[in-house]
């Protein structure tokens, strides 16, 4: 399978505020950031590039770009974290929830649902994702990243690796701080209680963000310049690649887990109502928290309604044939929420 990668590589420090209020005295939380964030950079550049106001854009630039009630022509789906080591990229994902070891220095697994161990979950029964083993020592590492050629060792059996919190800031990025003092509207005083701490992130060299994008939209923004991102809309290179991987093959196993990759909604919050995805009835889950997704509307000049979804490496434990669909969000498909990669499983426990 071949993919479009965009990759975004910042000249500077960059920092993506989430959908959360400023508290008086308090912390501006930041989490990596949404792929609302890239394609509004991306539009705005194809704006300025096009020499139009925003609040008025010929009829061929609104086609591109969309407006409040459409999302355009243009398709992209991550974001995700690079780096490159010499000639070579290396892409990374988010790992799924679940990942542990049993000693240091030993094989990483991913947990399996156990067969007769059942969990409520908003008032569905599960089974319940389980660890084979009782001794000490055992690590578990959700929030960690997972390399695209380890996700392949992952889905066939072999020995894979994950990248942990503390091997991000070796090789990505570091996250730091900023303390800052809000300031009044129009008059730019300090206001009266609010000293603020803002985290960012420095990538190392060689290291940035990228997305994956459709025939059409790689062609449209190919050789674009001047895109801006995040906080205090910082600069980012653009540039356009193809990669070929297998990782996001259907899968033709009667059991299979879908790891999110990116955010997903479903008309029961974390799950479907009907407790089935892609045609297969839903046997055990491990979600992460929900997070909180935002952007900003051109047209309108505001924020837009926040909503909440699930996060990327909640995995869904699937038994039946599976559906050929790319991804399996009730909504913002057209954002490619719901992207999954499939890894087959058994149930653990069984006499």
């Amino acid at each position: 399978m071949k993919l479009n990668a965009v990759y975004f590589t910042p000249e500077d420090w960059i920092c993506f505020r989430e959908s959360t209020v400023f508290q008086s005295g308090g912390d501006a939380k930041t989490g990596l950031p949404k792929i609302e964030t890239f394609l509004g950079a991306i539009k705005t550049a194809l704006i300025k590039k096009a020499g139009e106001n925003p609040l008025n854009l010929s009829s061929e630039l609104k086609e591109i770009v969309g407006d409040s009630e459409n999302p355009g022509s243009l398709r992209i789906w991550g974001p995700f974290v690079f780096n490159q080591e010499n000639s070579e990229i290396r892409h990374y994902f988010p790992s799924p929830n679940g990942i542990y070891r049993v000693e240091e220095g030993g094989e990483f697994k991913l947990m399996m649902p156990h067969c007769s161990v059942e969990v409520e979950i908003n008032g569905k029964t599960l089974k319940l994702p389980w660890i084979p083993y009782s001794v000490e020592g055992i690590e578990t590492f959700d929030g960690s990243l997972i390399e695209m050629n380890e996700v392949s060792n992952l889905q066939r059996k072999l020995p894979f690796s994950i990248l942990q919190s503390k091997e991000i800031s070796q090789k990505l990025y570091q996250v730091e701080s900023k303390v800052g003092i809000a300031l009044e509207r129009e008059r730019k005083n300090a206001e009266e209680s609010m000293l603020y701490t803002l985290s960012y992130y420095r990538f190392k060299p060689g290291a940035g963000f990228f997305v994956f994008a459709d025939e059409y939209t790689a062609k449209t923004i190919s050789g674009l310049s001047n895109v801006f991102i995040g906080g205090k809309t910082r600069a980012v290179e653009v540039d356009v690649k193809t990669i070929e991987t297998e990782i996001f093959n259907a899968s033709q196993s009667s059991k299979t887990a879908l790891c999110l990759v990116t955010p997903s909604v479903f008309s029961n919050g974390c799950l479907p109502s009907d407790m089935k995805i892609a045609g297969c009835g839903i046997k055990s889950a491990n979600i992460q928290r929900k997070i909180a997704v935002s952007g900003w509307d051109l047209a309108k000049n505001q924020p837009k309604p926040i909503k909440h979804y699930v996060a990327p490496g909640t995995v869904y434990y699937l038994e039946g044939t599976l559906d050929n669909i790319q991804n399996i969000s009730s909504e913002s498909q057209d954002l490619g929420y719901g992207k999954y990669f499939a890894v087959d499983w058994d149930y653990l426990g069984r006499d």
